[in-house]
């Protein structure tokens, strides 16, 4: 912050700006976990997610280094809080939150920090990973953490296509931010320091670009809008990251592949998982064994369970990040910056449930036709129609018959002529 701000205010002229570095830098430690402020005209919620993940991997780490028991846990919470209570004392901004709100969002940061560095060696863990292996079967066992995993998955797969998009943004619209470099006249160093502060918003674009692209959009207040049919905008201020925002895409096919790949991705997932013998290995057995029906339905309950859980959990957290990710700039048109969360978590979470359910009915249907087909040819068997090695009874008997005709005529003539003789033939043969 000492160094942007000592930056803009050479090349911009004006006073120093250098004692406000550490105010600023308080207030901007505070939003990272969520306070908002208001500097002049300016209110700014929009929640850092960048800063937010780094300081939830600060604490984990330190609770990694130094110690993860309870007492660790309020010890280091009691220290947090104080340094944050100090903080809101010596910010040169107005908070927009009462100091009882800021302690409780700080207090919940660290409390998901220490978690994230406490519980995978904790005893507690150690215990629950125990139970799990003694009382409960290693099929439901697979379940759940292959739903957990579907979960991880797919969250990591949409940021990394929203991270894509944003930087197909960045190229496609460049142009546009340079004007509006120019517009405001920034020079080089500004420029290349305020860029570097944009990336601590950087989860956030990912997340508006999520929406935008899976069919939702995002908006700035009431000035501008952005989805994959429209991108009206008019009175937008000089901030240059507005100018990377896209177009609306006038490709009809184009469209549809976008808003189609939560489907594609839920699907591919589910099919992987039904038919890979290390997860749930869905399939009709083998045809001498015997049919057991119980089974055959049991391998699909399970398939179900774990989607579920995948799509509820895809539920929750992605209606929390879109949540975190949106904010305010301002009191009046910029009330409301980002994304519209429920919207947004529509057109990504029921998409990727629909794929599951396909992928599931697939299975049903594959498997039924496999009974279906050894049904039609054990009928077959028992008709007379086919031997065991599928060929056709009835060709190899007339192919038999028709051989022994043949081969039998020279006998058979013979034979006649043999038996069609007379006494006087004989003699006169004779």
């Amino acid at each position: 912050m000492a160094l942007t701000l000592l930056i803009v205010s050479m090349e911009e002229g004006g006073g120093t700006l250098s004692n406000q570095s550490v105010p600023l830098t308080l207030a901007i430690v505070l939003l990272s976990q969520g306070a908002s402020f208001r500097a002049g005209a300016i209110t700014l919620s929009i929640v850092p997610l960048l800063l937010t993940v780094l300081l939830i991997w600060l604490i984990a780490w330190l609770t990694k280094v130094f110690s993860g028991s309870p007492k660790a846990y309020v010890t280091g919470l009691l220290l947090w809080v104080t340094i944050m209570w100090a903080f809101t004392q010596n910010v040169a901004v107005i908070l927009q939150d009462p100091v009882w709100l800021v302690i409780g969002k700080t207090a919940m940061v660290f409390t998901v920090g220490f978690l994230c560095g406490s519980l995978p060696q904790s005893s507690l863990m150690k215990r629950c990973v125990k139970f799990i292996r003694t009382n409960i079967s290693q099929r439901l066992a697979v379940t759940l953490k292959l739903g957990f995993v579907n979960t991880l998955a797919l969250l990591l797969g949409y940021l990394a296509i929203g991270l894509i998009t944003v930087i197909v943004w960045v190229i496609t619209n460049q142009s546009a931010m340079m004007r509006v470099f120019d517009i405001t006249n920034m020079q080089t160093g500004s420029r290349i320091v305020i860029t570097i502060c944009t990336l601590a918003w950087l989860p956030n674009l990912c997340l508006w670009a999520i929406s935008w692209l899976f069919g939702s959009g995002f908006s700035v207040g009431d000035l501008a809008s952005f989805t994959l049919w429209n991108d009206h905008a008019a009175g937008l201020p000089a901030v240059p990251v507005f100018a990377i925002f896209p177009q609306a895409v006038s490709n009809d096919i184009l469209r549809i592949c976008f808003i189609s790949i939560p489907f594609v991705c839920g699907f591919a997932i589910s099919i992987i998982e039904l038919f890979l013998p290390r997860c749930f290995a869905i399939g009709a057995g083998k045809p001498e064994q015997p049919v057991r029906m119980g089974k055959i339905i049991g391998q699909f309950i399970y398939p179900v369970l774990s989607f579920f859980l995948t799509s509820a959990l895809m539920a929750l957290l992605v209606n929390i990040l879109f949540g975190l990710s949106s904010g305010a700039l301002g009191q009046h048109r910029l009330a409301h910056v980002g994304v519209d969360s429920v919207a947004s978590s529509r057109v990504v979470c029921l998409p990727s449930a629909l794929g599951f359910s396909v992928a599931w009915l697939l299975s049903v249907v594959i498997v039924a036709m496999v009974f279906a087909m050894r049904l039609f040819f054990g009928y077959l068997r028992a008709q007379g129609k086919i031997s065991d090695n599928g060929t056709d009874i009835n060709a190899g008997a007339d192919d038999i018959e028709g051989e022994s005709s043949h081969s039998d005529a020279p006998f058979s003539s013979v034979q006649s002529s043999i038996m069609g003789s007379t006494p006087e033939d004989e003699t006169q043969t004779s």
